[in-house]
């Protein structure tokens, strides 16, 4: 596939998990692999698509928008959407994650990812990018999606503006989530051209 290819379908709402091979990036696979029911982890990071032609939204350094192809091009990149991603879930997500925008990165969290359930454990305001790609599907509703009024995940959404536990999440959660959870799909998975 060519970028051109790609590019024409990238939508708001994709979101993508990247390989990293630096050490940081095979820490984090190792942690992530201790904790993951398929004994599998292949990808470190996470980002949420937020424009048409693959400006994206993750924490980096500095949360931040940046450009897929620019950032990635040459590394192992997969990227997924949700069936019922509308424009409006899309914007509801962004709205949901848009705060974290310009924080530092939030590196204590990833020693509190070391230890799993002290990862679940409040935030303090900051996410890392995992979890703001978990909290952004979260708040899009795509995960009550097409369910009745009277279930008990969407009655949940309805009072907490919440469907899905982002808090926690690593980019093997993502990863596994596009792979294998009902609903998702997988758009692009290869080497970023």
């Amino acid at each position: 596939m060519t970028r051109e290819e790609l590019i024409n379908l990238l939508v708001p709402g994709m979101i993508f998990t990247t390989k990293n091979p630096m050490m940081l990036g095979r820490a984090i696979c190792w942690f992530e692999k201790l904790r993951s029911s398929d004994n599998q982890a292949e990808y470190s990071h996470a980002g949420i698509i937020v424009e048409r032609d693959g400006i994206t939204f993750e924490a980096l350094w500095t949360n931040k928008k940046q450009n897929l192809f620019k950032a990635y091009a040459g590394t192992k990149v997969l990227i997924g959407r949700h069936k019922h991603m509308t424009p409006k879930r899309a914007l509801a997500g962004w709205e949901g994650v848009k705060k974290y925008e310009g924080q530092a990165y939030a590196f204590w969290r990833l020693l509190l990812h070391a230890i799993p359930f002290c990862s679940k454990i409040g935030t303090g305001w900051f996410a890392v990018c995992s979890e703001i790609a978990a909290k952004y599907i979260s708040k899009s509703g795509i995960m009550v999606a097409g369910r009745a009024v009277s279930d008990p995940l969407v009655q949940k959404f309805i009072q907490t503006g919440e469907s899905f536990y982002w808090k926690g999440r690593t980019p093997d959660d993502i990863a596994d989530m596009i792979h294998d959870h009902k609903g998702w799909s997988v758009v692009f998975e290869g080497v970023l051209p």
